[in-house]
């Protein structure tokens, strides 16, 4: 108990990390990443600056009379994902990834997916060797 089991891998994906803007603030560190990072044969590098935010800003983006702004905060982001190169994007923040699915083309996780699925592929794999 309050362990987790090891596991093999979360695939050969090279994961770009986005800690959200109230992560950030909360000065807590960023215990999503170094949980992944734990995670034998992940590669993950860290997408945006210090002061980067997706744009979507809570509802603000969701609401007609800001979209266009939304769009033009997140787009230096975008950018600066695009020069990483990650086959993935990974952030906890679902309105980033609201953000990220509509300016971007990578396939957006959350990390408690990737744990899951790394986990489902270990016991999958398990399985199949007794």
């Amino acid at each position: 108990a309050g362990e987790l089991k090891a596991v093999a891998g979360i695939g050969a994906e090279k994961l770009g990390y986005f800690p959200p803007c109230h992560l950030r603030e909360q000065d807590i560190g960023r215990p999503w990443a170094e949980l992944l990072a734990a995670v034998p044969g992940v590669r993950m590098e860290g997408i945006g600056r210090p002061d980067d935010c997706c744009g979507l800003g809570g509802i603000m983006g969701f609401k007609t009379n800001f979209h266009h702004a939304s769009l033009a905060m997140g787009r230096g982001l975008m950018a600066r994902t695009e020069a990483v190169g990650p086959d993935r994007v990974v952030t906890e923040c679902l309105g980033c990834r609201v953000q990220f699915e509509q300016m971007q083309e990578r396939p957006v996780s959350h990390p408690v997916e990737l744990l899951a699925q790394a986990y489902r592929d270990a016991e999958a794999a398990e399985a199949a060797s007794r």
